[in-house]
């Protein structure tokens, strides 16, 4: 593969330099998976142990509160899980050379009107196509099928079990702002679980269901179908952009085992 290092704005030649030195390393899979979640979990905790602070009156449990904790602790289990596998496939299969991952986007830093961090969990490049990796850690019975209706994920029954929110559209922004060009973008919606589950593929072109046990076919026919040589150091410095840090106040997070594998 070569590496193409033209348009790079004088002031992003830190940052180009920084993901170039990643991919001298042979690090195509770079930060923190579920490092937004994290910060997430981090508040969602503190408003919990905030309406527990009398220690004489009778504690009634939030329900809702317990249920947000319990599905953003899901959450980054399912992010993590996707980003260790992806790290494997991206590195053992030469059908996937040239692919470059990101993990933890934030592309609304500044939206502090939120419970959460709005981000994408994983973005891959591939030249000048982009494919957006949206990781759902579901509880799902073997051989019971799921589909993608309208921005939510259904049960066989036709029943909603988790709403999506596509960030394609958000890439396409950030691009056309830094005066990129791109070829394509898509995205995956990918439920990550140890369970048989059979999709029912619908006929949206710019996102798609599918099991986390698909994913290595999948990108293996995505990587086909934009084959290309060339890998664009200024696509990949204007994503590291919105990678999403650890603060200084977030020391406690455990994400040393996590840093040792995508050499962060």
């Amino acid at each position: 593969m070569q590496i193409d290092k033209n348009n790079i704005p004088p002031k992003d030649t830190e940052q180009a330099t920084r993901v170039l030195n990643h991919l001298r390393q042979g690090q195509f899979v770079i930060g923190n998976p579920g490092l937004g979640l994290r910060k997430t979990l981090k508040t969602l905790e503190a408003k919990f142990d905030e309406s527990n602070t009398a220690e004489l009156d009778w504690h009634i449990d939030n329900a809702q509160l317990i249920a947000q904790i319990a599905a953003t602790r899901a959450g980054i289990t399912g992010e993590e899980n996707l980003c260790e596998y992806l790290a494997k496939l991206i590195k053992y299969d030469k059908n996937l050379r040239g692919i470059v991952a990101f993990a933890s986007l934030s592309y609304e830093q500044d939206n502090n009107n939120l419970d959460y961090i709005p981000d994408t969990d994983t973005l891959l490049v591939l030249g000048k196509n982009l494919l957006v990796i949206d990781a759902k850690n579901l509880k799902t019975k073997a051989g019971k099928p799921l589909m993608l209706d309208n921005g939510f994920v259904l049960d066989e029954k036709g029943k909603p079990l988790i709403h999506v929110n596509s960030s394609t559209n958000i890439w396409k922004k950030i691009m056309s702002a830094a005066n990129i060009e791109i070829d394509n973008i898509s995205e995956f919606v990918c439920i990550v679980n140890n369970t048989d589950t059979p999709i029912i593929e619908t006929e949206d072109e710019e996102m798609k269901l599918i099991h986390i046990a698909q994913l290595h076919q999948k990108l293996v026919e995505w990587a086909t179908q934009h084959k290309t040589e060339t890998i664009y150091l200024n696509i990949l410095t204007e994503i590291s952009k919105a990678q999403i840090y650890e603060d200084k106040s977030d020391c406690d997070l455990d994400i040393a085992n996590i840093r040792k594998q995508f050499g962060v």
